[in-house]
């Protein structure tokens, strides 16, 4: 039972969560401090983090099975819940359970930031309430998801939002006040162009059926050839992104650590082109692009080190 829940959560996936919400929580150590209390402050917001992750993956596996989006001619992998290993209900109990979890670790957080700023205080919270909104009508009631609007979901709440948000809140506790930058923008946009492209490959690996059923994304509706090269622009506009933010805000040379880091994701996209129209084989790049865009964050995280521990 234990294996079948791991599995529903889509583990693989949370590596998302968790690496874009840890760049946020390095531009915030770099820009504010680093103590103690705010390492403890950027545990609860990456596991605020990958929770809303996993939010968004229990919530598109009930809505895709209310809409039996899932049919006979499925690509991707088979879940527990699609098994009947878990029940519709135990499933709606552990969404439940996840939003629970969620408030408290993100009111902890906030609590814990910028309890002495009112506005700010509510401003979070809204937003919170909103991406907890977004993860679940992702696939129900409204399914935006169902309508191409997915892309711009993920690149607002797991790129901009998951960057700039734990930044402000970090630097916030650090004594700095509500203060965002430069390269912490640019950085986001970078972050979620590279999230987009999570998605992408998913819905590129299910072009077919989700024509079958009615489900219109982004990748269903360019086809296989345009949604290649779509794929493509989107690794340009991580990379472009990327460089600038370092450019502009940290030191010339440590564009290679980056360059280096993209090598992973970019083989993968090239194999995306290789293999357009063969979605047994596009299945199996979203591991790779996880792990592409994992390691070029983790990238970012070494950058700022150098620049925290040997710059300022």
């Amino acid at each position: 039972m234990l294996k079948d829940w791991i599995s529903e959560t889509r583990p693989r996936t949370l590596l998302l969560g968790l690496t874009n919400c840890a760049v946020g929580c390095g531009l915030g150590f770099y820009y504010g401090a680093f103590n103690l209390y705010n390492l403890f402050l950027a545990i609860l917001i990456i596991i605020t983090g990958v929770l809303l992750q996993i939010l968004s993956n229990l919530a598109n596996d009930y809505g895709d099975f209310c809409k039996n989006a899932d049919g006979a001619n499925r690509v991707g992998p088979i879940r527990a819940f699609m098994t009947g290993a878990i029940t519709p209900s135990e499933l709606k109990r552990a969404m439940a359970l996840v939003i629970i979890m969620a408030s408290v670790t993100g009111l902890t957080a906030l609590f814990m930031s910028v309890s002495d700023n009112i506005e700010t205080l509510a401003l979070f919270v809204f937003l919170g309430v909103i991406a907890m909104t977004a993860a679940i009508f992702y696939t129900l009631g409204a399914a935006y998801g169902y309508k191409a609007l997915g892309d711009v979901s993920v690149f607002l709440f797991f790129g901009l939002a998951a960057v700039i948000g734990p930044q402000i809140l970090i630097t916030s506790a650090s004594g700095s006040g509500v203060e965002f930058y430069p390269d912490s923008v640019i950085l986001g946009i970078s972050v979620g162009f590279a999230s987009v492209m999570v998605l992408h490959v998913a819905n590129m690996r299910d072009i077919d059926e989700d024509r079958i059923v009615g489900k219109i994304t982004v990748a269903s509706k360019l086809g296989h050839k345009a949604s290649a090269v779509w794929h493509l622009i989107l690794f340009i506009l991580v990379v472009s992104s990327s460089f600038v933010a370092c450019f502009l805000s940290h030191k010339g040379w440590e564009i290679s650590i980056l360059a280096i880091s993209l090598f992973p994701l970019m083989a993968s996209v090239l194999r995306v082109l290789k293999y357009v129209s063969q979605s047994k084989y596009i299945a199996q790049e979203l591991k790779f692009t996880l792990l592409g865009t994992a390691i070029h964050h983790v990238a970012w995280l070494i950058v700022l080190t150098v620049d925290f521990w040997v710059y300022l």
